[in-house]
């Protein structure tokens, strides 16, 4: 089934509960026939038993039952039109108090045979195929005499049969029809799913023009109004892709080049040993840079892949992750004879996620702080109970490039450290994973703060 297309599934289900609602409907027609049936012959049963227990039965004896005889149903009409009647129609016989036989049809009312109970009784007639009937015995106010008056019981079924039948054929040969009208009507309806699929077909990657919600079914326009978000998402990120590319391409471009030029005043510098040793040392230093980049853009990177970076997540404690990040920094630190100080004012909630990510957020926040706070300053990390801040007392960020900050390689203009500006643009991706809020600001006092927070 899962094979076949919607509206195949769709016709096989309706032709199927067709089927069965005619099936149940033919057994409730058939049960409430039956009752219909049986109430109005019972009903006739008993009329015709009262009208011969009202008559004159007093001439009826054993001897004269042969001269009291009545012919067959069929003999009475000779060569008339004999209508549309049965001989099983009904039957009846009348005993004497004794259970003698005093007049019967002929046709079936020898066979019925004498009862002293009086009601219905369900019996087969040994002298009629064993055919089962459905006989009615009273006996006259004077009790002098036992009327049965039968009915043979196949007779009320093939009535029932024909009623039913009559009702139902007309119904099943409809449904042909009806099955016909069924497929054109879905796959009319269907036709505006067809045509969404073809407008899919060849549409490019970065088109973000939205399909037509108002001509596809109701029940399919939360899938198209999907459909049109993840157009607009999917080009946004292959734009936002194409810049970072493009960027990406524009940085290293200049610590490259930066390193050649190095390289080639080294070669030339042969016999003047300063001019060699400042372009070897320009020459490490270019190459720290460009690793630190190249480093930085695979972090990005990485950080697209955001189902496998957070399917491995525990609870982590900010304490544990803090010292290792300051005794890693510590030899930095210590060279520009900066003091990095840890600060736990009260103890961090843990929070879970992943171990390598919080790791590099935290470090990204304190090399930062020591690249742009002076010699001799200072480097505070402050753990609380609900929140991180790294501090230093460097000279800050202007007010109007604060709201850039955190943009992928936007530096702030006149800075004097080496740095391809994407530090913060990991910072608050990480963050963002984590449920956290990271923010910034120059302290009042002089320096920068960045402050990491659950999200409300």
């Amino acid at each position: 089934m899962k094979n076949l297309s919607l509206s195949s599934r769709l016709l096989i289900y309706i032709l199927l509960i067709a089927t069965l609602i005619w099936g149940a409907a033919s057994i409730a027609a058939r049960i409430q026939t039956r009752s219909a049936i049986d109430e109005v012959f019972d009903t006739q049963q008993l009329l015709f038993a009262k009208r011969l227990a009202s008559a004159n039965l007093s001439e009826l004896t054993v001897d004269e039952i042969q001269d009291r005889s009545l012919p067959k149903t069929r003999n009475l009409i000779g060569d008339g039109d004999a209508g549309e009647q049965d001989d099983d129609a009904l039957g009846f016989a009348i005993f004497n108090e004794r259970g003698e036989l005093l007049l019967s049809d002929n046709d079936h009312g020898n066979d019925f045979g004498y009862s002293k109970r009086s009601g219905f009784i369900n019996k087969r007639l040994e002298g009629d195929d064993d055919e089962k009937w459905r006989i009615l015995y009273i006996t006259t106010p004077d009790e002098r005499y036992t009327i049965a008056v039968g009915q043979e019981r196949d007779y009320r079924d093939d009535l029932v049969s024909d009623i039913v039948t009559g009702q139902l054929w007309p119904w099943l040969l409809g449904l042909p029809l009806m099955m016909a009208l069924t497929v054109w009507i879905v796959r009319r309806e269907l036709m505006s799913l067809r045509r969404t699929a073809q407008a899919l077909t060849g549409r490019s990657p970065d088109d973000a023009t939205p399909l037509e919600e108002t001509s596809v079914p109701k029940e399919a326009r939360p899938l198209v109004s999907a459909l049109n978000a993840l157009f607009v998402r999917v080009s946004g990120m292959l734009e936002h892709e194409r810049q970072f590319t493009a960027d990406a391409a524009h940085e290293l471009r200049s610590p490259l080049t930066a390193l050649r030029i190095q390289s080639e005043v080294a070669l030339l510098a042969q016999e003047d040993r300063t001019t060699r040793d400042r372009a070897l040392n320009n020459l490490i230093v270019g190459i720290d840079r460009t690793s630190r980049l190249v480093d930085q853009l695979l972090a990005l990177s990485r950080l697209d892949a955001t189902a496998s970076l957070m399917s491995d997540t525990t609870h982590l404690d900010w304490r544990e992750l803090a010292d290792e990040v300051v005794v890693e920094s510590q030899p930095v630190a210590q060279h520009k004879e900066i003091t990095l100080n840890l600060i736990v004012e009260s103890p961090p909630q843990p929070i879970k996620g992943n171990r390598l990510l919080l790791k590099m957020l935290l470090a990204n926040l304190v090399n930062n702080a020591l690249r742009y706070t002076p010699e001799q300053g200072t480097v505070e990390i402050t753990l609380r109970h609900n929140g991180i801040s790294v501090t230093d007392n460097g000279p800050g960020v202007m007010p109007s490039h604060l709201s850039r900050l955190g943009e992928r390689f936007f530096r702030p203009p006149g800075s004097q450290e080496n740095g391809s500006g994407l530090g913060l643009s990991i910072v608050k991706r990480i963050a963002r994973l984590h449920g956290l809020d990271a923010r910034w600001r120059n302290r009042p006092e002089g320096g920068f703060q960045v402050n990491l927070n659950p999200t409300e």
